[in-house]
This record gives C-alpha cells, structure tokens and sequence, in this order.
C-alpha cells in the first residue's frame, strides 16, 4: 500500500487511529479503528487533503457523518466523480453548493427517501431531474463504503417533463448562415467543421492536423468515449486548408487559442441569431447526415459517426424533404 502525504496511522492498544497531520495542525478523519487499507479511511484522508490542496484556505472539516460531509467524500475520493467531464460536473458541482449551505450540517442518518422525493417533488422540472441526477451517486458512494446500507434515492420516481431538443437546421438556416459568415471567418469555420464532421463542440474544440491520420480525421468522444473516424472528403479538406499548419486546434480566438466549449457555444450562437438561424451547432446534425448519405455511407457508418443517434433519427434526417438543397449547400451540386 502506498504512503499516503500527511497521513497519520498508529495503532494503540490494538485500535487504530487516523488524523491529517499538516505543519502544526492536526484534524481527526472520523474513522477510527479502523485497518489502514479500509476504503474508508482512503476517502476520509482524500476530503480532507482535497480541502488543503484545492479548496480556499481555511475551508472548515464538516462534522463527520453529515451532508457536507458526505458531498466531500463523493467529490474528492471517488473515480467515477473524477471520470466525468467538466460539462457535468460544473453543473453538479452549483447543485452540491445550494445543498450544503441548505442541509450540509443534517445528520446522513436523518434522510429518508421520503425527505428527498418530496423535495424533489416541490421542486418539480428539469430541476428537480437535474438534482435527482447530481445526488444519487453521492448516496451510492456512501453505500459502497458502507456507511448507509441502503441508497435512500432507488425506487423514487419523478413526474419528468417533456424534452424539447434541439433546433434542427434545415437548407434555409444552411443558406442564411453561409450568406451572413463568408469563408475566411471564424464563425462560418466553425459551422463547415462541425457539418463535415459531427463533432459535438467539446470535441470541435479539441480538433487539430494532430488528429488527422492519413485519410481520416480520428478523434475520441468526450462523452461516449468511443473512437470516431471521419474520412476526409473534398469539402472537408478544403475547409482544413484554410486553418494553420502549425496550431494547437482548427478553430483559434483572435489571441491564437483554442475556444473553450463555453466560449464556442456562444460564438455560434450569436453567429447564429445574426443570421436569422434558430439551430446551433448541436441542430447541424440533420445536414451532416444527409452530407455522409451523399458520400455513400451506410446508417450504420453515420450513426458511428455522429455518436448517440439512432438508426431511426439517422435515417429521418437522410429523408428530409429538402434533402436535394441541402446536398446543393454542402457539396456544390448544380
């Protein structure tokens, strides 16, 4: 087992104690009597070195056992946390914030799954899914190191409202975009990277002549995971002509860096209401179907492709009734 820094085991009397010892300060972890090797111990030393390491200085130890508590143990010692992208756990993160100030110092042991259904009922919404979605693997951190022996979240069902979507562009938000943003801008390279090549614009951001690979444009999907391999076509190469040989990503600001997604999202979307063009880049997937259809890819090839679209969406986006204008907009036929 590895040391770890500012961890204090000793064994007195046969019963274990653990304490963070840190310069002149010394700070209990809560699970004493227990092995060095137990998990719990390994996520009590990881809170707390997380509240010296990245936390403002003088962030208070909560009490051992409470919300706070338990949101510091999730967050600082548990790999699936840590696994997600920063998409998600900004977002979670706010949640977790209004919930420690609101029940940070309430006892673990007082929360029920009646408690947290009727919260969430109150709440109704995406908010009350978004938080359903935020809390239930803190609680199931909690069970798998055993200190709760039921998750108080399975089985609570919630009253979901309907997902709108996305906006979906079709040949005339196609047209408009290309007449308001000329090639040469960042914008229209923006609008012609993700049309040829279905990026989500965390992966947009991120794309660059390091992932081309011979014919193909080879990048893995923050989200899925998964490996996409997009063949550079005509259209595609054309628009990679325009972007410096030497450059951390296609797509720069005026400074010479890479966007964050964040920042893209927005250049887009005030591209986008410039142009008189409901669809942001998510809603340019009907056209980057029908594009790849017009290449001769197979469903099977476009849904891999574009990542998290099913056969039947794939092939509604290639029936499109203006299918014909828009291949007239993407690939130049007379």
């Amino acid at each position: 087992m590895r040391k770890l820094p500012y961890l204090r085991s000793k064994l007195r009397r046969g019963r274990w104690f653990h304490t963070y010892r840190r310069g002149d300060v010394e700070r209990s972890l809560g699970v004493h009597g227990l092995h060095p090797t137990d998990p719990k111990v390994l996520a009590a030393w990881a809170a707390e070195h997380a509240r010296w390491q990245e936390m403002p200085p003088g962030t208070k130890t909560p009490q051992t056992g409470t919300f706070a508590w338990a949101l510091d143990l999730y967050t600082s010692g548990n790999e699936k946390w840590k696994s997600y992208a920063a998409g998600t756990q900004k977002p979670r993160l706010a949640i977790f914030a209004r919930y420690r100030k609101a029940q940070g110092a309430r006892p673990i042991s007082t929360i029920s799954s009646e408690a947290i259904e009727r919260a969430l009922y109150a709440k109704g919404g995406h908010g009350a899914v978004n938080e359903y979605k935020a809390l239930k693997p803190v609680f199931e951190h909690l069970r798998r190191l055993g200190y709760i022996s039921k998750n108080p979240m399975n089985g609570i069902e919630l009253d979901r409202p309907a997902i709108k979507g996305f906006d979906v562009a079709d040949a005339e938000d196609l047209a408009a975009f290309q007449k308001a943003w000329p090639v040469g801008t960042v914008e229209r390279l923006a609008f012609d990277l993700a049309l040829y090549t279905g990026a989500a614009r965390t992966d947009l951001v991120k794309l660059s002549r390091k992932n081309i690979k011979g014919d193909l444009l080879v990048y893995r999907r923050q989200k899925s995971k998964v490996t996409a391999q997009v063949p550079i076509k005509a259209e595609l190469r054309a628009v990679i002509e325009q972007t410096p040989d030497i450059a951390p990503a296609f797509i720069l600001t005026a400074h010479g860096k890479p966007y964050t997604p964040e920042s893209l999202g927005n250049l887009f979307g005030d591209a986008a209401r410039y142009a008189g063009m409901n669809a942001r880049l998510h809603g340019l997937r009907k056209a980057f179907c029908i594009y790849w259809s017009e290449q001769g890819a197979t469903t099977h090839q476009i849904a891999a492709m574009a990542g998290h679209m099913s056969l039947s969406e794939v092939e509604r986006y290639t029936r499109a009734a203006d299918r014909e204008r828009i291949v007239k907009l993407l690939v130049g036929a007379a």
